[in-house]
């Protein structure tokens, strides 16, 4: 069989991801022409909007277990698999219900493509580059961001929103082929020989937990920005929806070069524990100054939600995962627990803070303040007590 360069089946990964994003924001970013369609109240939509993440609150954990005995190959086939069974559902359904069900559908891909992506990173750079490119897989999000906020707004325009949709589910089929054809599990993988305990043991261990708690926080933060921008700059600072929908977007754009630039520095400094704490830290100002803006500081206030919460903070701790915790585990192991509260954070957010910012963006900027401040002080608990040992029992 021939070999193939692994920054080629990177790129597949990477397209996949963007791809899966995308689905996640084909509602919020045409929210109004969405509930249009299917006559649904703002709540609905919201819903909707939130519940594509069920998916990986729930399979978090045996999607590990699923990679173990499929391979990483296999699950990313099913992944996308069920985005695009999902998306063709969705545009073919006219029952709002049915629209649900199959956004759940679709949410499976969500559900265990940082896991799978991860995991493959692994396999694939496993003798150099993983941080690098773990700090350019990290983008996709933000890279779908950009993509949905910009121009699925004018492909409704064009072919409308059940369109738009059965579009995207037709880039998932594609993405699908290209993986069946490229993604190879290269002759690096690890063998099962050389993992040890299980998942009740990684699911137990201390550190695990508190990473993963911390990048729970980090996600509610990043993506109630992510959900909420248009509302904050819209209803609360009155710009027009167009407006909203471009400063929101640029958060993506920035956070494409951020996090490619973490996984350089983690790359480079090999230690990802100072970029996560910043991350952190900035994120906690972000938080506390969102209802304070001044015209001025609108663009730079959405550069710093990429920068630090997503940028720093969540790929400096993708990047720590895989050297976290007792014993040598699997890769997919500890990436599970992570991502379960990760998604937990993401699925909470858009409904939560919406609901907040209803009544008071101050109220809201405040919780948003306080999960932040969990993730920095879990962050620091983790160097100072868990790494800065294990150097100082190296030397």
């Amino acid at each position: 069989m021939k070999k193939i360069n692994k920054w080629v089946m990177f790129a597949v990964l990477m397209l996949c991801a963007v791809v899966i994003g995308i689905h996640q924001l084909k509602i919020s970013a045409v929210m109004d022409e969405s509930q249009e369609v299917l006559h649904i109240t703002d709540t609905q939509a919201a819903f909707l909007t939130s519940i594509f993440t069920v998916a990986g609150v729930v399979l978090a954990i045996p999607g590990a277990f699923l990679q173990r005995k499929a391979g990483a190959k296999r699950l990313l086939l099913l992944l996308m698999g069920c985005l695009s069974l999902g998306g063709v559902g969705s545009a073919v359904s006219s029952s709002y219900w049915l629209v649900c069900v199959f956004r759940i559908l679709e949410g499976v891909s969500y559900a265990m493509i940082i896991m799978n992506g991860l995991t493959l990173i692994q396999m694939w750079f496993r003798k150099s580059g993983a941080s690098i490119a773990i700090g350019i897989f990290n983008t996709f999000a933000a890279a779908a961001n950009f993509v949905a906020m910009n121009f699925l707004p004018y492909a409704v325009r064009i072919c409308g929103v059940k369109g738009m949709w059965l579009l995207l589910a037709l880039s998932a089929g594609g993405c699908l082929l290209l993986v069946w054809g490229i993604v190879r599990e290269t002759e690096e993988v690890p063998q099962a020989a050389e993992h040890n305990g299980s998942f009740a043991e990684t699911f137990s261990d201390i550190w695990v937990n508190f990473l993963a708690i911390a990048q729970g926080g980090l996600g509610f933060v990043l993506f109630a920005f992510i959900t909420c921008y248009p509302h904050l700059f819209g209803s609360y600072y009155g710009l027009d929806t167009q407006t909203a929908n471009f400063y929101t977007s640029l958060n993506g754009f920035f956070g494409i070069f951020c996090c490619i630039g973490c996984g350089v520095i983690c790359e480079k400094s090999h230690s990802a524990y100072i970029p996560a704490i910043v991350g952190a830290a900035g994120t906690l100002f972000l938080c506390l100054t969102a209802p304070y803006l001044s015209e001025k500081m609108y663009i730079p206030h959405v550069l710093m939600s990429a920068v630090f919460p997503g940028g720093l903070g969540m790929t400096a701790v993708f990047c720590i995962a895989p050297t976290v915790g007792k014993g040598r585990k699997e890769v997919g192991d500890s990436l599970s627990v992570i991502n379960m509260m990760y998604y937990i954070g993401v699925f909470a957010a858009a409904p939560v803070v919406t609901m907040l910012a209803q009544n008071s963006w101050k109220m809201a900027s405040v919780v948003m303040a306080m999960a932040a401040g969990m993730s920095l002080g879990i962050l620091l608990i983790i160097y100072y007590f868990h790494e800065r040992p294990k150097k100082i029992r190296k030397q």
